[in-house]
């Protein structure tokens, strides 16, 4: 490989020591070094400002033939409880093989990947029939509305494939869940804790709800999923009700997290949630429900789209094995990408159970192998 795991851990060592938080001033900060990066290695490079989001917007090639996306983000996390972390979350530190710090595999380590393997195509004078368009997005861990989305909309959406460096534990994900937030209101009655037959208790008749909700029994499933993942799922996260403790509750909300398959539709996903109410709520109870964000939808990009296949190739001729394809339970901006008619797939070193952890890592040799991976596939699409 020419990309080393040196200076892999360098690149990465330097993203992670930016406190580049989701809405604080380092994401700007950090924006602008790999801003300053890209274009010390020659690289056109520019940072896009869509309301107050600062993303960061690099190309190279040339105009005419196909067009690949890199798209990746570089806000991080609070790093939360310090007494938490064996280290400096925002000092790198290389044990054993593992780098730790905040960011390192969501996804730092992925954005230094997309970073070098540009920079040695740059530096190997790859000719390349097309463009390569990096987008590092400054607001991804609160829904990317002024990132990728915007980016998309208003910035420049004709691509005819992208990549997406998010954590995949090294694997190669065709496919993804998507994500609703539901608010879910109860209405009872309220009357003294002292005479509770009077009222109507809005906690508990919630109770109810809740369970007959973890009780749907789900007709769809993906087996390119984990086994644990290859259906819909259902939590309740958050609830609040009642407000005096000798008062029977007469409002209680909660918040569900519901994960769409491939295939599934909002509309029925609210259907199937009202329903499961309706068949178990009281009389003398009312509820109503909303969704409380536009959220991710599913998708699967076929295997047989190139975007897919030359990743996979350039994953053999670098690891010398076949990689698992597999879909990810989770969400990230490839669904976005794939909402806007684009081709994507997913591929990234880190481990998706370290994500926003204490002490979170990432193996080092496999950023330089992404990196490697990466440029080998931008080479073979846009030749």
């Amino acid at each position: 490989m020419t990309i080393n795991r040196e200076i892999a851990e360098k690149l990465t060592t330097e993203l992670i020591s930016f406190p580049s938080v989701t809405g604080q001033p380092d994401v700007q900060r950090c924006a602008e070094f790999i801003n300053g990066w890209f274009r010390a290695a020659g690289i056109q490079s520019e940072i896009v400002f869509c309301e107050d989001v600062p993303n960061v917007v690099a190309r190279m090639g040339k105009d005419g033939g196909k067009r690949l996306l890199l798209d990746g983000h570089f806000d991080v996390m609070p790093a939360g409880d310090m007494n938490e972390w064996n280290t400096d979350p925002f000092n790198a530190v290389e044990k054993d093989g593992w780098l730790y710090g905040r960011g390192c595999a969501d996804m730092k380590s992925g954005i230094a990947a997309v970073m070098l393997a540009m920079k040695e195509l740059k530096e190997s004078q790859t000719e390349m029939n097309g463009e390569l368009v990096f987008y590092g997005i400054g607001d991804e861990e609160t829904g990317s509305v002024h990132g990728t989305l915007d980016l998309l909309a208003d910035y420049d959406r004709r691509f005819d494939g992208a990549i997406v460096p998010e954590p995949t534990d090294f694997c190669i994900e065709s496919a993804q869940r998507g994500l609703r937030w539901i608010e879910f209101h109860v209405k009872g009655k309220a009357c003294h804790a002292g005479r509770p037959h009077v009222g109507k208790n809005a906690i508990e008749q919630a109770s109810r709800i809740i369970t007959a909700l973890k009780n749907i029994q789900y007709d769809v499933s993906n087996p390119l999923f984990e086994k644990a993942l290859e259906k819909p799922s259902l939590s309740v996260n958050r609830i609040n009700g009642g407000i005096r403790n000798n008062i029977v509750a007469e409002d209680c909300t909660f918040l569900i997290d519901r994960r769409l398959m491939p295939g599934e539709t909002v509309e029925n996903v609210m259907n199937q949630i009202r329903a499961a109410a309706e068949s178990v709520i009281d009389e003398g109870f009312s509820f109503d429900m909303h969704l409380v964000n536009n959220g991710w939808d599913p998708f699967i990009t076929d295997r047989s789209d190139p975007v897919v296949q030359m990743l996979v190739d350039a994953y053999e001729n670098v690891t010398g094995h076949a990689p698992v394809i597999r879909g990810k339970g989770g969400c990230t901006d490839a669904s976005h990408i794939s909402n806007a008619g684009i081709p994507v797939v997913i591929l990234g070193p880190g481990c998706a159970d370290e994500s926003h952890t204490a002490n979170e890592k990432t193996n080092i040799d496999r950023i330089a192998m992404t990196a490697e991976i990466i440029k080998n596939a931008a080479a073979s699409y846009l030749s």
